[in-house]
């Protein structure tokens, strides 16, 4: 269900790398006959950001690298004048004085004008082959409460990459055996579970709030610098196998539930996934593909096997919870991403993880989101 972005920085520079120079990068898509209505169910809150992110990222790459998308081969170029033509009829939209139906018309009709819209091409094996939809999910970054200093309050630290055979100790031998310790490589200290800890190392990224001398809190984000190496592996298979949770409800409340009863079972459980991700303190929110922030609510992961190119304009029609409380009860929306990551879990053509940022809402959805929908990818024609 995860993108596991733990692994999206590796994945993606070992994939570009291969390429031979000057190679033409396929996307797996189909123009369709008209561009779908848009709307926005934030009213593009937050796309200026995503967009002038990946802007930043365009101006540092090769803009005549050859794309072929549709039977039709386009450069890198086209891209970011498709982010930067995109952004100008966004801020028109927001800056219109119209009646808001009338402004939403006017953007599409702009948008039908100037671009083309492509959909991926479901493969036979995918949930959405059948009806020709994309399949997307959630992913959220956790908060945390932390400390620069080890207390009773918060014990639990969070360790920056170490060098040498540190590097490859295993998760057991990391946090129950403690041979990081004292190595200096502490980044926070915090007041969380150790079920919750994993969780950060699934989603890969996340925050931490500190509370400075003066009563102020500070945020500071994590981002994902590398890992152990190991064997990946999610815990619930084990935990069904063994008969901790059923096959019915087997979801992360299930397992953090088990784990708050159940505390003297941790390391065995545990010990199923040796992977330990590292961590590095940034600016920004938690970073994707390309070193770019992710952006809460604008930025989407695809399959980095098949959609072989970032920074592209995405339309999503799916559904989502209505509230924290009631995950199962979801609506319908329609939202403009930008794919700006990827993850070793992401399989297929019509993949897509959509990052929902921080906040109870975001965890529920990314644990609560699985559903069949359209997908969109919007270049200027």
């Amino acid at each position: 269900m995860k993108s596991f972005i733990i692994l999206s920085i590796l994945v993606y520079i070992s994939c570009v790398s291969g390429r031979a120079q000057g190679e033409v990068v396929s996307l797996p898509f189909t123009i369709e006959k008209s561009v779908p209505f848009i709307s926005d169910d934030l009213d593009f809150r937050g796309i200026n950001q995503a967009i002038n992110r990946q802007l930043k990222s365009f101006n540092q790459q090769n803009l005549n690298k050859k794309i072929q998308i549709g039977g039709t081969t386009i450069k890198l170029a086209k891209l970011k004048k498709s982010l930067e033509s995109f952004q100008h009829l966004v801020n028109q939209y927001l800056e219109c004085e119209l009646e808001k139906k009338q402004c939403l018309k006017k953007l599409n009709t702009e948008v039908a004008s100037k671009f083309n819209a492509y959909r991926p091409q479901i493969l036979e094996w995918e949930k959405g082959y059948k009806t020709n939809e994309s399949f997307f999910t959630a992913y959220y970054s956790p908060d945390l409460n932390g400390s620069f200093k080890k207390t009773k309050k918060f014990s639990r630290p969070i360790y920056g990459m170490p060098s040498g055979k540190d590097a490859l100790l295993t998760r057991d031998e990391i946090d129950f055996e403690g041979k990081l310790k004292g190595k200096n490589l502490e980044l926070f200290y915090v007041d969380e579970s150790v079920y919750n800890l994993w969780l950060l190392h699934v989603q890969g990224g996340g925050r931490v709030k500190v509370k400075n001398e003066n009563g102020k809190v500070i945020n500071y984000y994590l981002s994902y610098v590398g890992t152990n190496k190991k064997e990946f592996n999610m815990l619930y298979h084990y935990m069904r196998e063994r008969g901790m949770l059923s096959e019915e409800n087997s979801g992360v409340p299930a397992q953090r539930e088990y784990f708050e009863n159940n505390p003297q079972d941790h390391r065995e459980i545990l010990k199923v996934c040796p992977s330990y991700v590292f961590f590095k303190v940034t600016k920004t929110e938690p970073v994707g593909v390309q070193n770019i922030p992710l952006t809460e609510n604008r930025s989407l992961a695809t399959d980095y096997r098949r959609i072989k190119q970032y920074g592209m304009l995405v339309l999503v029609k799916s559904k989502k919870p209505t509230s924290v409380e009631n995950t199962n009860d979801k609506i319908s929306f329609s939202r403009i991403f930008i794919n700006q990551d990827t993850g070793g879990a992401i399989k297929g053509n019509g993949r897509a993880d959509m990052y929902f940022g921080y906040g109870k809402y975001a965890e529920a959805s990314a644990y609560s989101v699985a559903d069949l929908g359209e997908q969109y990818f919007l270049i200027l024609k």
